[in-house]
């Protein structure tokens, strides 16, 4: 009997063992299931861009066209601090106090042609009294400016639609109802930024970016009930989006940076931008700088802006056969629309200079790269040098 005992106490005990085990390997299987599971779900980092990041990048192949043989520029920013004081701690902090960093980012990103110059003396000097020998940068301009604007809830809407209804009577009695809410509030932050000639330190005429940007705050709420006499039961959903502000700044950052530098060195910026504008300032700084050349500089740079086109003319300042031959055929591929036109005028050579194809136009419409918009109705091409 005793014998019976132990072996009916082995055979349990090898059965608890053998049961501890498969349970531990579950217990392991599923937490390895959760934490793949997980890994997956989980949002991994992205590369920060705003939308007009890559027009930074475009703009900087646009350089390399447009300023070939020039020197490049070095920019320096002194701090970019929120002027609005709506980044203290006893506001909330609602925005950054601080965005010289994007503001170098966003420079930084254009390329080779523009180069960002820092300035950090601490860290130089610390360096230094350790034998570290540096060369100096002095930076060509200078961008100052400011988080000028945070107006809250600036403009706001709501709107409810709601509907019910009940049928029968007594213990019998339904009710079904219903209602949808949206609410919609827009804030706006506004940047400024100025560009400051290093060896004047007086800022440059009209050379500057302010521009603004509303930011959404949108929340939205889903009420349904069915209701029985005595009894109910529903439910509620509710979301909300709220537009990153710093997200927001980065945005402005990207855009003013842009139109600061494109201003500075009399490109047309806006054509790194879907749908964009010309500049006035860029056009009219053009059409002065044209017109006070001499006729032998305006076919020199008649000449070097065909050879943008791909155009194997040589620049010798003067109105050769492969000039002529050249224009006629640039004029009648993309400015046909134009008409015959005087290219020794500001209005027969703005399109040639403002169309310079680019890359990205190519790669959309390889027939209309660079073209720029031209009058209503079609005449016949042409396009000649007067005296």
């Amino acid at each position: 009997m005793m014998k019976r005992t132990l072996r009916w106490g082995a055979l349990a005990l090898a059965v608890a063992t053998l049961a501890g085990c498969a349970s531990t390997e579950n217990a392991l299987k599923d937490a390895n299931t959760l934490l793949q599971d997980r890994e997956a779900d989980k949002l991994l980092p992205v590369t920060n861009l705003s939308p007009y990041a890559l027009a930074l990048g475009r703009f900087g192949r646009m350089l390399d066209i447009y300023k070939e043989g020039d020197p490049v520029i070095y920019m320096q920013t002194r701090s970019i601090l929120d002027a609005t004081n709506l980044s203290s701690p006893l506001v909330g902090a609602e925005i950054p106090g601080d965005i010289t960093e994007m503001v170098r980012t966003a420079v930084n990103r254009i390329g080779a042609r523009v180069v960002y110059v820092p300035y950090h003396p601490d860290y130089l000097v610390s360096q230094a009294q350790l034998g570290a020998k540096f060369g100096v940068t002095m930076p060509d301009f200078l961008i100052t400016g400011a988080l000028t604007e945070f107006d809250r809830a600036i403009a706001g809407a709501g709107r409810v639609n709601s509907a019910g209804i009940e049928f029968g009577k007594g213990n019998g009695k339904v009710t079904l109802g219903g209602d949808i809410k949206r609410t919609a509030i827009y804030s706006a932050l506004a940047l400024d930024l100025n560009l400051v000639s290093f060896a004047t330190q007086q800022m440059v005429p009209q050379v500057q970016a302010s521009n603004v940007v509303k930011v959404l705050n949108f929340s939205s709420e889903d009420n349904a009930s069915l209701g029985f006499y005595g009894d109910a039961f529903g439910f509620k959903l509710e979301g909300k989006y709220l537009q990153g502000r710093h997200s927001a700044i980065r945005t402005l950052v990207d855009l003013s940076v842009l139109e600061l530098v494109g201003k500075a060195t009399n490109t047309p910026y806006w054509r790194c931008i879907p749908n964009g504008t010309p500049d006035p300032v860029v056009v009219e700084n053009m059409r002065a700088g044209y017109n006070a050349l001499t006729p032998e500089l305006k076919l020199g740079l008649i000449q070097v802006t065909l050879r943008k086109y791909g155009e194997p003319v040589q620049v010798t300042q003067k109105y050769d056969a492969e000039t002529r031959q050249a224009l006629e055929k640039v004029y009648a591929q993309r400015y046909a629309a134009l008409g015959p036109v005087d290219v020794m005028t500001w209005q027969g050579f703005e399109p040639l200079f403002f169309g310079v194809p680019m890359a990205w136009d190519t790669a959309q419409n390889p027939a209309l790269a660079g073209a720029a918009p031209a009058p209503g109705g079609a005449a016949p091409a042409g396009a000649k040098a007067g005296t």
